[in-house]
């Protein structure tokens, strides 16, 4: 039977859109291109490190007006294109018929591919929140792990107390944070709190105060506590991060530092270390941007994402649908690395 292969056709979307309804607001696209223009130009706080000229954006796009009057959809295009000048993950046009985007992770299969990574276990996954975690062993028994997936901060952490007494026995926990592109902050530092053990600055925040490119407010301290119940430290962990970490995950791998049990390993993450807000344009359209810087307790920003202790990545899977999950592999050599273990010559899984 022949292949069939689906291609969305953009050119249909294009010649029907000028039949995309504008939101019953300010039509004239002219003054929708400048209120979003500057609306990033007065709040968005990461012009420096992007090293983007935004009047030359600005003068660029301006330019090709002409080419999208009447057509909705035209514009979107033209508007998601002025802002992924910034290439930046946490900024999006919403519209609605569309959202913008900008891809963080060209090829997220080089870090997490799922298939992969279930070749590598033999068993069920428990689910407590967004939490799926279980307790496994290495072929030849010579040791025992605890691993955790957690796919998105959006989701609670789960009963960590339940979670983390499966895991008296494990002689190490690995905690895969690949694919969490962020979520909730709350959840983060709940998570972060099971790593410490006394209250510690874990970094700093900035916010703008005026329509400057420069204009901030001074550095805002950021403590946590830790938990009071089981934790994270008695053992080795190690962290499993890729290019699709990002955002409140990007937050918790640059704060988790200061564990010092920790070895994370993988890709860099993807970034976004800056909290997000939103404003309206005249015909109805939200677009989101980045308005908080996050440092680390040394002042650095990770915005560009926070580097692994063991850098592995995975062969895409698009080019070798077989490929191991390299980085779980190096994980659990890592575990073997700690506890003096040789590693077996098989595939150890």
């Amino acid at each position: 039977m022949k292949k069939i292969t689906l291609t969305i056709l953009v050119f249909t979307l294009v010649t029907l859109g000028g039949c995309i309804p504008e939101s019953p607001r300010v039509a004239d696209q002219k003054a929708n291109f400048e209120a979003l223009w500057k609306i990033m130009d007065e709040r968005y706080c990461f012009f420096e490190e992007k090293g983007v000229d935004w009047q030359e954006v600005h003068d660029r796009y301006a330019a090709k007006l002409k080419e999208t009057e009447g057509d909705s959809y035209r514009f979107f295009l033209l508007m998601s294109g002025m802002l992924n000048e910034l290439k930046d993950g946490h900024v999006n046009l919403y519209s609605d018929f569309d959202i913008s985007t900008y891809p963080i992770a060209p090829d997220p299969t080089t870090g997490l591919n799922i298939y992969a990574r279930s070749r590598h276990f033999k068993g069920h996954l428990l689910k407590s929140g967004g939490m799926r975690y279980g307790l496994f062993a290495t072929e030849d028994k010579a040791i025992s792990l605890g691993y955790m997936s957690y796919s998105s901060f959006s989701n609670s952490i789960g009963n960590m107390r339940v979670i983390l007494s499966l895991y008296d026995k494990a002689d190490a926990i690995i905690l895969d944070l690949r694919g969490n592109g962020g979520g909730s902050l709350d959840n983060c530092e709940k998570l972060l709190s099971y790593f410490i053990k006394e209250r510690c600055l874990i970094g700093y925040t900035v916010h703008k105060t005026g329509p400057g490119h420069g204009e901030f407010s001074k550095p805002k301290a950021q403590y946590i506590s830790p938990s009071s119940i089981k934790t994270l430290r008695e053992k080795p962990v190690i962290i499993l991060q890729d290019r699709s970490s990002y955002s409140a995950t990007n937050d918790f791998l640059y704060k988790v530092r200061v564990a010092e049990n920790v070895t994370r390993i993988g890709e860099t993450s993807g970034g976004g270390a800056g909290m997000p807000a939103s404003s309206e344009l005249p015909n109805g359209w939200r677009v989101r941007y980045s308005a908080v810087k996050s440092y680390d307790k040394d002042m650095k920003l990770l915005e560009g994402g926070v580097a692994p202790d063991i850098e592995v990545h995975n062969d895409s899977y698009y080019k070798n649908p077989a490929a191991e999950d390299k980085i779980l592999i190096a994980a659990i050599k890592k575990i073997f690395e700690i506890k003096g273990i040789p590693y077996p010559k098989e595939d150890g899984k």
